[in-house]
C-alpha cells in the first residue's frame, strides 16, 4: 500500500456500510438467503484479505460488487450438482439489473438526505427519533415532554414535506 492510499480502517468502514446492499446483490444471484449469507462472508473475507492492495477509494463499491459477483459465481459453480441452475447470461443480467437498481436507490437516499436537511431542526430530530432510533410516538413524546398527538402531527407533516420535496427533485431530474 502506498502512502497516498487510505488506511485499512477507512475501507473497513465503507465495507460495513455496504453490507446490506452487498447482501441484496448476492441474494439476487444466489436466490437463497442462507447461501447469500455464506457468500457475503466469503466475499468480505476476500475483500479484507486484498484491501491492503486496493488504492482507489472512489471505486471501492464497484470493486466490492465485482468481488461479490465472482464469489457468487464460484459458489454457484460448486453447487452446479443441484437440479436447479441458472445460465451465466441470466446471472449476469440479474447482477446488472441489481447494480442499476442499487444506483437508483443510492440517488434516492442522496435526495432524501437533501430533503431532510430542509426540515426544521426540531422536526428533523423527531423524524430521526422515529425512523432511525426506532422510538415509538409515545416514547418520543415522553422524551420531549410533548403530547403524542403533537408528535404524530409533526411526523405527518414531515412525511408530507419529504414526499413533496422528493417528488419535486424527481421531476427536476427528469427535465
Amino acid at each position: 500500500m502506498n502512502s497516498s492510499a487510505q488506511p485499512i480502517d477507512f475501507y473497513e468502514e465503507l465495507l460495513g456500510r455496504l453490507q446490506p446492499r452487498l447482501y441484496g446483490y448476492i441474494l439476487s444471484i444466489t436466490a437463497s438467503p442462507t447461501d447469500a449469507k455464506d457468500v457475503l462472508q466469503e466475499s468480505n473475507q476476500v475483500i479484507l484479505d486484498k484491501i491492503g492492495e486496493f488504492q482507489h477509494p472512489a471505486k471501492f463499491d464497484a470493486w466490492a460488487y465485482k468481488v461479490a459477483y465472482y464469489q457468487s459465481l464460484s459458489f454457484l459453480q460448486k453447487r452446479k450438482r443441484s437440479k436447479l441452475t441458472f445460465s451465466d447470461d441470466l446471472l449476469q443480467s440479474i447482477a446488472d439489473e441489481t447494480e442499476t437498481t442499487d444506483s437508483r436507490i443510492e440517488g434516492q437516499f442522496t435526495q432524501l438526505e437533501a430533503c431532510l436537511g430542509q426540515l426544521q431542526d426540531r422536526t428533523r430530530a423527531i423524524v430521526s427519533d422515529y425512523y432511525y432510533r426506532n422510538l415509538s410516538i409515545k416514547q418520543i413524546a415522553e422524551e420531549r415532554t410533548l403530547k403524542t398527538n403533537h408528535i404524530a402531527q409533526v411526523l405527518f407533516r414531515a412525511r408530507k414535506a419529504l414526499f413533496q420535496c422528493m417528488t419535486a427533485q424527481e421531476t427536476d431530474n427528469h427535465e
